[in-house]
C-alpha cells in the first residue's frame, strides 16, 4: 500500500505541475510541447487504474515477484521523473537570457524531456505497484499515445523553425541525451 501511495503522490505532483503552468501554456497560442500527452490514455493508465486497484482492496490480479529493492528504486525513479517533468515545463515556458526554449535547461540535451519524465514515471509505476495489471497501465498508455504525439510535435516544430530545429534534432536525443545512446 505504501508504494501505491508514493506512486499516486508522484503522479499527482506531475498533474499539479501541469496545472500550475497551465496559464502560461494557454498564452498567445504558442506551439508548446506535450500539448496532448496528458489526456485520457495517460490519466487512465497512471491515475485512474491505480486508484481503482488501491481502492478496491482486492489482491493484485497479476502480482509480480520483484526484488525487495523494486519499491525504493521505483521511488527514486519517480522522484527524478517529477523533477524532469517540472523542468520540462519550466524551461520551455520560462526561457532565460533571451535563449530559445530548446537552447537551455533540460532541452539542451533531450528534445522531449516531458515524455522522458512520463516514461520514467510509467516504469516506476510498474516497480512500485508490482502488479502486471495496474502497474503496466502507464506503459500501455504511453505506447498508445507517445509515437503519434511526438511525431506531430516534431513535424510542427520543423514547419515552424525549419533548419534550426533540424540541426537541434541532430545534436539531441529524443528521450535521453544522444551521447548516452552511443
Amino acid at each position: 500500500m505504501l508504494w501505491t501511495v508514493i506512486q499516486l503522490c508522484g503522479v499527482g505532483v506531475m498533474v499539479l505541475t501541469r496545472l500550475a503552468y497551465r496559464p502560461l501554456l494557454q498564452q498567445g497560442g504558442q506551439l508548446l510541447v506535450g500539448r496532448s500527452i496528458l489526456r485520457w490514455p495517460v490519466l487512465l493508465g497512471m491515475v485512474i487504474l491505480p486508484l481503482l486497484a488501491a481502492g478496491s482492496g482486492w489482491p493484485p490480479p497479476l502480482p509480480l515477484a520483484l526484488s525487495p529493492l523494486a519499491g525504493p528504486v521505483g521511488s527514486l525513479m519517480l522522484a527524478y521523473a517529477c523533477w524532469l517533468f517540472w523542468r520540462s515545463q519550466r524551461d520551455v515556458l520560462l526561457p532565460r537570457n533571451g535563449k530559445k526554449p530548446w537552447q537551455g535547461g533540460v532541452y539542451q540535451r533531450i528534445r522531449h524531456p516531458l515524455y522522458a519524465a512520463l516514461w520514467l514515471a510509467a516504469l516506476a509505476q510498474l516497480l512500485l505497484l508490482q502488479d502486471g495489471l495496474s502497474g503496466s497501465g502507464g506503459v500501455l498508455a504511453l505506447l498508445f499515445s507517445y509515437g503519434r504525439s511526438v511525431r506531430r510535435e516534431e513535424n510542427q516544430m520543423l514547419q515552424w523553425l525549419g533548419d534550426a530545429y533540424r540541426q537541434y534534432m541532430q545534436h539531441t536525443g529524443r528521450l535521453w541525451p544522444r551521447d548516452l545512446a552511443r
